[in-house]
């Protein structure tokens, strides 16, 4: 007895619907609200502190840092003793002279605390990383696209290894949108929700492991136009997805639950990088079905129709 084939490419255009209500609020958010960049990309201090003894609440340790003349700052916790104190740079004094207030002020209010860290990102060093961050994901996309057209270069007509190539693309700047959109929104509503290198690193990840889905799909869609090539092209992506659904649902499946479970359990300090992987994994395994192979074919019958045209008209 056959699986049951779902209509995937038939309904693409819901699905291009549903993609488009996906980075739509994070779009919005960008130019409304931006990203809520960390010292990385803006400059400041981070500052880590652990207490000899208990360690007070946030509200207290918030109160102690706004005795000490900071403004700007956002705490988090690490482990049981540690808080990590990030603050911009302020005018007319210098980041080591705040780093050491704040240690003094803990001190004065009888809370006995040792500095693990301090590091100070200047403004011209945190535009150079903004740039070199921004440099790494578009080369990587460059890349992407001139290693999906060589891979496919020997795929069957109708279609080519380009428009292999460009499509996901497509679905790639769906994960990124998505994730990058979903940062601004919620970093609007909570503070400690930055966006640092290590977020970079997790979109890089993001693309990595977005694109091995898609070439998996792409790669069932070359073999079946090579074993059945009089069979119409949507009908043979139809086919290629359904036959590698349950090999991407249970492959990204495994992934999110080991991503859910460090979001849960895991430390304060990689929280915000499990937190975009999770979100970009889950948006990729979405786009890699529903994006990347429908907008292959779309595009594939546009090409076709543009081909057809001068012919009716002889």
């Amino acid at each position: 007895m056959e699986k049951r084939a779902f209509n995937i490419i038939g309904n693409r255009k819901t699905w291009y619907i549903v993609s488009t209500l996906l980075i739509i609020p994070g779009i919005i958010s960008l130019f409304v609200w931006g990203l809520n960049v960390g010292i990385d990309f803006k400059g400041g201090t981070l500052q880590q502190l652990s207490f000899v003894g208990d360690r007070p609440s946030a509200d207290t340790i918030r109160e102690d840092i706004a005795k000490a003349g900071i403004h700007g700052a956002t705490i988090q916790t690490s482990g049981d003793k540690d808080v990590i104190i990030r603050f911009p740079n302020a005018e007319g004094k210098t980041p080591r002279e705040e780093g050491t207030k704040l240690v003094d002020t803990f001190t004065s209010n009888g809370q006995e605390v040792t500095e693990q860290s301090f590091q100070n990102i200047g403004g011209s060093v945190a535009k150079d990383t903004t740039r070199k961050a921004v440099t790494a994901v578009i080369l990587a996309a460059l890349a992407i696209v001139a290693f999906i057209a060589y891979s496919f270069r020997s795929v069957p007509r109708p279609t080519s290894s380009w428009r292999f190539a460009v499509t996901t693309i497509f679905a790639l700047a769906h994960d990124i949108l998505f994730t990058v959109g979903a940062f601004s929104i919620i970093g609007h509503f909570f503070p400690t929700i930055e966006v640092d290198a290590l977020f970079i690193t997790a979109l890089l990840t993001i693309l990595g492991f977005s694109v091995n889905d898609t070439i998996v799909v792409f790669d069932r869609i070359r073999e079946n136009l090579r074993r059945t090539p009089t069979k119409p092209f949507e009908e043979i992506a139809n086919s290629s997805l359904n036959q590698t659904l349950a090999r991407s649902l249970n492959t990204s499946m495994t992934v999110l639950i080991v991503l859910v479970s460090l979001l849960l359990l895991g430390g304060e300090s990689i929280r915000n990088f499990i937190l975009a992987l999770t979100l970009g994994i889950a948006v990729g395994t979405y786009s890699s079905i529903f994006n990347a192979a429908p907008i292959l074919v779309s595009w594939q019958n546009w090409v076709n129709k543009n081909a057809l045209t001068p012919l009716k008209r002889r």
